[in-house]
């Protein structure tokens, strides 16, 4: 028996709509419906049903690179049988699945529930031999030792991947949140590169594209993890920390179709929040935003 069906529960609905058999597959779907570090807003356990059904319903189309959705090699492989109130034991779980997904040759794909997920993932991912650079959208830096308490927050999510991967590169992009300590240690650190939601408006998209692609420029392998969080809340309302200032799709669609390549050995978007949001909107933004990820990696693939 595999991990993936020890701890993977397969779901009615599927990514997209449609799916390959698992041994064809180039990229693998894991949902992660767990929210019990949650500290503002609950639902995050809602996030992955919410973004498979979004996905069904959305045209297949990329909006800033050709391409569709139906073309992509993916399996969704289900949701992980998270243990609600062990934050610990979810993320092990999560990255005992990822080991064994990116060990076979794919790429993982994680959809949430809180962005603890990202912890789980990069153990996996690291303990399957990649040491990846990360590319972070999120309006926080997530660089606390602990929140409230804990130390498997949502709140610490980039500060436990940095005691995972130590002095990888990390490029952020949509910053515009962050405590005192939290901006003092990004500061610190030279291996952090910080795009704030205030400079891609002064920059413009051709030169923040170009900016993450020098500071990712000497990585073998690059993490993408999307909080959803980094959409602006008139965007994005369903969201657990909302914070005003942030990008809007038309901002965010093309930087990540024009720096994702082939490189990127996995992918999240985290943070969906379905009982605050509105109209479902947050949910299809999710969707909408995981395709252009995929459609543009997969042209890469095929290059």
């Amino acid at each position: 028996m595999s991990l993936r069906d020890l701890y993977l529960i397969r779901r009615p609905l599927v990514f997209g709509g449609f799916e390959v058999d698992r041994g064809r597959a180039r990229f693998s779907l894991v949902g992660f419906p767990f929210d019990s570090t949650s500290s503002h807003r609950s639902g995050q356990r809602y996030g992955p049903l919410f973004i498979r059904e979004a996905s069904m319903n959305i045209e297949s189309n990329g909006y800033s690179v050709d391409g569709f959705i139906e073309d992509v090699a993916i399996h969704d492989e289900g949701d992980l049988a998270v243990v609600h109130g062990d934050v610990v034991e979810s993320i092990e779980r999560l990255s005992k699945v990822v080991e064994e997904i990116v060990g076979e040759g794919k790429r993982i794909i994680v959809i949430g529930g809180e962005h603890v997920a990202t912890i789980g993932v990069i153990k996996g991912v690291r303990r399957a031999g990649f040491k990846p650079c990360m590319l972070v959208f999120d309006a926080h830096l997530d660089l606390r030792y602990d929140y409230l308490g804990v130390k498997y927050s949502h709140a610490c999510v980039m500060r436990r991947v940095l005691e995972v991967l130590g002095d990888t590169q990390v490029v952020y992009v949509g910053v515009r949140a962050y405590s005192r300590d939290e901006i003092e240690i990004a500061r610190s650190k030279q291996n952090l590169e910080i795009i704030t939601s205030r400079a891609i408006e002064v920059m413009g998209l051709a030169n923040v594209i170009a900016q993450v692609r020098r500071g990712l420029s000497k990585c073998d392998s690059v993490y993408v993890t999307i909080d959803i969080d980094v959409y602006d809340p008139s965007q994005a309302p369903g969201v657990g920390n909302p914070e005003p200032g942030g990008l809007t799709a038309r901002e965010l669609l093309p930087i990540i179709a024009n720096v994702v390549d082939e490189r990127v050995v996995g992918v999240d978007v985290v943070e969906v929040t379905p009982p605050y949001d509105h109209g479902g909107v947050t949910s299809i933004l999710a969707a909408k935003t995981l395709q252009e990820a995929l459609i543009a990696l997969n042209a890469k693939l095929r290059v």
